[in-house]
């Protein structure tokens, strides 16, 4: 967290000062008029914002590998794990976002076409619980399995055209491509099994239980954006803007938990998605702007 924190403020502490050298290097006066914006070539350029991720998990199965090979009085006994179906879940979490862009413009008339690339780092964390009853056996009358499933995403990245319609300084424009994520998902299980009366009184002192087990995975997710913004030009070289963007990164299936005693395991499938809103500076280096 110290390490995206200090990055997204080097990249910040960046931007500004460009912005002020930049602007220190245009002539002084109004922005420019309709008759000389150029929005040709390329540009570079940060953004930070608000994130809003949303995920929804199952519904899907999962196993327990219940209480065995224990004394009921007259030997082990052996308890075949317990399948269970798993509810639908949705969870959703906002944070910061903040990085940078780069892409290039190609203006013919009013109307201006190009390519971008963006990546930003967040710092969300979103998750839910559940709890399941499992049915009583040989050797305990009640049996408790939770699930404690949690979603971060660390960063995302798009590459997008865009097309807009320029208007004196300003650009309105649509925005619609690949989009990229890196997302850990992750769930937390325990077990708790109540014993018989039996099984208690055969193996006095013995603990059984709660059992608890964990598991994650950290995969880049790939998937669609689409959106739209304006810009508008402060001045030859420099442009701010803002920005939304909604993202779908599909459903793809995952196997979480462990086969080990007492443990939890799933599959299921999680859809992400994420929505951004995204203030921006860019700096352009296009024809005519020094």
């Amino acid at each position: 967290m110290k390490t995206f924190s200090f990055a997204l403020a080097a990249l910040a502490g960046a931007g500004v000062c460009a912005l002020g050298f930049a602007a220190s290097a245009q002539p002084a006066g109004p922005p420019p008029d309709a008759g000389t914006v150029d929005w040709n070539g390329p540009y570079v350029g940060v953004n930070a914002g608000w994130d809003g991720a949303a995920s929804q998990a199952g519904p899907g199965t999962a196993t327990t590998q219940q209480l065995t090979g224990v004394s009921a009085g007259a030997g082990p006994v052996s308890v075949p794990p317990a399948t269970f179906p798993t509810r639908r879940m949705d969870y959703s979490s906002s944070s910061f976002a903040g990085g940078g862009q780069v892409g290039y413009n190609h203006q013919m008339g009013h109307v201006v076409v190009g390519l971008e690339g963006d990546m930003d780092g967040t710092n969300s964390r979103a998750g839910q619980f559940s709890s399941y009853a499992l049915p009583a056996t040989a050797l305990t009358t009640a049996n408790t399995t939770t699930i404690d499933r949690f979603t971060e995403p660390n960063w995302t990245a798009t590459i997008r055209g865009r097309v807009g319609w320029a208007t004196g300084p300003v650009l309105f424009y649509g925005t619609g491509g690949l989009a990229l994520a890196d997302v850990r998902q992750s769930a937390f299980y325990t077990n708790t099994p109540t014993v018989t009366p039996a099984v208690a009184a055969a193996n006095p002192g013995t603990t059984f239980g709660p059992f608890a087990n964990a598991s994650s995975n950290d995969s880049t997710l790939t998937g669609w954006t689409v959106g739209g913004g304006a810009e508008y030009r402060l001045n030859r070289a420099v442009s701010i803007g803002a920005e939304y963007r909604h993202s779908d990164y599909g459903s793809p299936g995952y196997f979480l938990g462990s086969a080990g005693p007492g443990a939890t395991s799933e599959s299921t499938r999680i859809g992400f998605t994420d929505d951004q809103v995204l203030a921006k500076v860019n700096f352009h280096f296009g024809p005519g702007v020094f």
